[in-house]
């Protein structure tokens, strides 16, 4: 029997605009990707400004369709569901933490976690218990009852990585999740995301910082919308990883640190 990946991209290209005989109105911004992606690993996606990173993780997002090639998750093709189906889908397999931790403003922190449980009709008991435990694993018990406004970016980042995390999904996909932080308080949600995975989640995250990527297991880079190679961690500590990443990111022409 063939071996299957927790996430299977097939061959998928991206194209934008509608006429594509016209130079210059349609734009590829994808071009036959394929990778896989393990249960319980810990996967970078890297790439400069432009190369096709976010569009990628849009798709297997479902936020986005590609217009050829096949994502797989959890076995199912998720270019073949239908609306209903793709939201369903969405609120069970899939957490996200973007770059704004896009909490709602009007609730608590407890209660920004709990609605991916509530919407899931998960008893109200379990809902309590189920909060409270995944808040204590990222050391934000103590914003359980603070709104949005009384929190840092930090904070309300962790928040939506146990909001991300709370309902179990099979695929947490974060998108420049560090991008707004200071690094005091990227470490920390980087931390959560270690710990997360330790704990047996599986995490696939686009970023164009080095220091980020260094706590992943591996990292896919892309370029003009091709992959264009892959590194592995392996056994090496995160200073030795950190200096392989920052020599490909110079080589495929990586965003500068100072550019973000």
């Amino acid at each position: 029997m063939a071996h299957h990946g927790l996430l299977e991209v097939s061959n998928i290209s991206k194209r934008y605009g509608t006429n594509a005989k016209r130079e210059g109105s349609s734009t590829l911004a994808l071009d036959d990707v394929s990778f896989l992606v393990e249960a319980g690993e810990y996967v970078g996606i890297m790439g400069p400004s432009g190369s096709g990173k976010s569009t990628l993780l849009n798709c297997i997002a479902t936020i986005d369709t590609p217009t050829a090639g096949r994502i797989s998750i959890d076995g199912q093709d998720v270019t073949k569901l239908n609306a209903k189906e793709l939201s369903t889908f969405r609120r069970d397999r899939l957490g996200f933490v973007f770059q704004d931790s896009n909490l709602l403003d009007t609730l608590t922190a407890f209660e920004n976690i709990a609605l991916a449980l509530t919407i899931k009709k998960v008893a109200a008991g379990e809902i309590d218990s189920r909060v409270r435990a995944v808040a204590e694993q990222l050391s934000i018990s103590d914003t359980l009852g603070k709104y949005p406004y009384q929190l840092s970016g930090g904070q309300k980042q962790r928040v939506a990585a146990a909001r991300a995390t709370v309902g179990h999904p099979s695929l947490i996909l974060a998108d420049e999740p560090t991008g707004a932080l200071d690094s005091k308080s990227a470490a920390q949600l980087l931390d959560s995301f270690d710990l997360l995975n330790s704990l047996g989640a599986t995490l696939l995250m686009v970023t164009h910082d080095p220091v980020t990527a260094s706590y992943c297991g591996r990292i896919v880079f892309i370029k003009d919308g091709k992959l264009w190679g892959q590194l592995q961690r392996g056994h090496k500590d995160r200073t030795a990883f950190f200096g392989e990443i920052v020599a490909i990111t110079s080589r495929i022409g990586g965003d500068r640190a100072d550019a973000c």
